[in-house]
């Protein structure tokens, strides 16, 4: 027998039923609930957005946005770029042992403001000085610098008639990358502050090649 939906009068010869309702009234009465423009702030030095934390954006990042921001049950999704900030987001939801799609568009408004690190960087901040000296100083500092570019930033770069010095923002970044670099430093730490009632060292990692 014929089945006519009771809110469109459409026939269930013509289009597919999900119970009393065609497939497109079904749809459209699923409490699933997702904005149109979803807001980040974008750093205008180094083209990072802020998620969880600041990172490129990427496909992991751009699936955790959408969790946060729907509203409603569904089984899974996926997300296509529509170009210019646009996206279309498939939600895949189950009735019983069918599944459908509910698809949603929306645009990725990008607010201009600026990240710790860069706000550090164009200040001058840094944590740690990595003082490289004796020979091939210039081929050392090119390899822990390349290494430096994945972990943090660096504020200052100097060449002196004794080596080089290279002011790293992050002390646990320098430490990490002359482990990898396997060069053993020697360590000074220089009082720089009282931050929260705690004194803030700047520590010096010599480096001898």
């Amino acid at each position: 027998m014929e089945k006519i939906c009771p809110k469109c009068g459409a026939l269930s010869g013509s289009k597919k039923f999900f119970g009393d309702f065609c497939e497109d009234c079904y749809l459209s009465m699923i409490a699933l609930e997702f904005p149109m423009r979803i807001e980040v702030p974008l750093c205008r030095v180094c083209g990072r957005i802020r998620a969880a934390k600041w990172e490129e954006l990427n496909k992991t990042i751009l699936e955790n946005i959408v969790k946060k921001n729907a509203k409603g049950s569904y089984d899974s999704f996926y997300v296509t770029p529509c170009g210019e900030g646009q996206y279309e987001v498939v939600f895949r939801v189950s009735n019983g042992p069918n599944y459908f799609e509910v698809k949603r568009k929306f645009s990725l408004k990008k607010n201009k403001s600026i990240c710790d690190d860069c706000s550090r960087e164009t200040s001058g901040y840094y944590e740690a000085i990595i003082q490289i000296r004796g020979k091939n100083t210039r081929r050392w500092a090119e390899k822990i610098l390349r290494e430096l570019k994945n972990r943090t930033f660096v504020s200052k770069y100097l060449e002196l008639s004794e080596g080089i010095d290279i002011y790293v923002g992050s002390r646990k970044g320098a430490a990490e990358v002359l482990g990898i670099l396997k060069r053993k430093p020697t360590i000074s730490d220089k009082l720089y502050g009282v931050k929260d009632g705690r004194r803030v060292y700047r520590r010096t990692y010599c480096v001898r090649v």
